[in-house]
Order: C-alpha cells, then structure tokens, then sequence
C-alpha cells in the first residue's frame, strides 16, 4: 500500500496513523486508488460489493441484492463515515461550522494540545460564546469535550497498539502514564492495563493488536 490512499475506520484511526505515520489515510467510506480499494469496516465492504454489482450488471440487480440483504442505504465513492463524537449522541458531520471548525482543530492538536482561548481566535468566536454552543450542541464544555476527544485517541493506543502507557500519555499530551493511568480510569472504569487484557481476551490467544508487534508463536503478551 505504499504511495496509495488508504480508507481506515474511524474507530481505529489514532492506532493507525501511531502505527503508519507515513501513510496516508482518508475518511472516505470507499477509497478507489488506482489498483488499490480500501473501505473503512465491514459494512463498507458490502457497500463496495453492491458498487461493483451495479457498475457489472446494473442498479435493478444491486438493489435487489441490497433489499435480499435489507441493507437500506447504498453508500459510494466520495462518501464520508459518521464520525461519533466523544460520549455525545451526533456525528461530527452533524455539528454546525463553528462547532466542526473547533473539533478539528482540537483532533489536530492532540499531542499537543492547544487552549480554549487559541481555538476562540482561530475560528473568530468568544469563549462565552464556544462554551455556550458547546453546552447545547454536545452537553459538555469544550474542555470536557476535547478531554474526552483526547482520551478517546488514547483508548484506541491501548487496545489496537503494544504502545507503553508512557508512550500512550506522551501521544495526548501527558509528561507522565501516572496522571494518564488516572484519568483514564476515572473515564473509563478501569486502568489502560486492565482495558488492554480485557480487549484481549477476545482475540486469539498469544496474539497482538498490531503486525509491529507480533510475537513469536507461543509468546505471552501481557
């Protein structure tokens, strides 16, 4: 996949650019590249096969392919994922500009992260203002938001990475994992460590998250 655009699913997004930090990436639902395709889940995998039905043998046969399936929404090329945001019941897509322009720059500042006041100036808005919209919009106050945006990166390091919890603190801007390993479970429930073998009890025994880290056959992962 060198040199090609690669479609990765939002949920695992912050693992895959800390795994692949030179390889490009899109939240296209579908990413034609020249020989290459690439979908963000298994749902868009199905969109692409319904997409190569209609092109071969026409709509008439993938929308009755698509009603056998009761899959009700055909999604194409060109089409972006339904984000989440953080802990809140909408997508981002779904936020008004001001709002949209703040979270990305938040979810471009991740590692470093930048305050309030910076992100009020750069989308020409008071923080009165932002918090307001914030509160409405989303329920939460902007710090809360980009705290929980943050943490939300960090969770997938955890569970999709063999990062350590230092490593994992550094990446959304943390000095030290012992604040981090607090916060987190404050958020969550339990510690990244517990998180991390929880998640792992549902894979294959003896296995990790990422090709980086493979272990030899018969290792222990902890």
């Amino acid at each position: 996949m060198d040199g090609h655009v690669t479609s990765v699913h939002w949920c695992y997004a912050a693992a895959f650019a800390a795994e692949f930090p030179d390889h490009a990436t899109t939240d296209e639902v579908i990413m034609p590249d020249r020989r290459r395709v690439t979908v963000a889940g298994a749902a868009a995998a199905f969109d692409l096969a319904l997409m190569m039905i209609d092109k071969r043998l026409g709509a008439d046969v993938m929308t009755e392919v698509a009603c056998w399936f009761q899959h009700p929404m055909v999604r194409g090329e060109g089409v972006l994922q339904k984000i989440p945001t953080p802990r809140v019941a909408v997508t981002v897509d779904m936020l008004p500009d001001l709002l949209s322009r703040a979270v990305r720059l938040m979810s471009k500042n991740l590692e470093d992260p930048i305050c309030i006041a910076d992100i009020c100036e750069q989308i020409g808005i008071s923080p009165r203002h932002l918090e307001r919209l914030f509160k409405k919009l989303t329920g939460k106050s902007p710090l809360i938001y980009y705290r929980n945006m943050r943490f939300a990166a960090a969770r997938q390091l955890v569970m999709y990475s063999n990062r350590s919890m230092r490593e994992i603190a550094e990446a959304i801007g943390y000095s030290s994992a012992g604040p981090f390993r607090t916060r987190y479970r404050e958020i969550y429930g339990l510690t990244p460590e517990d998180d991390r073998r929880k998640i792992n009890m549902f894979r294959l025994r003896d296995t990790v998250p990422l090709p980086s880290g493979a272990a030899p056959l018969g290792a222990t992962v902890s």
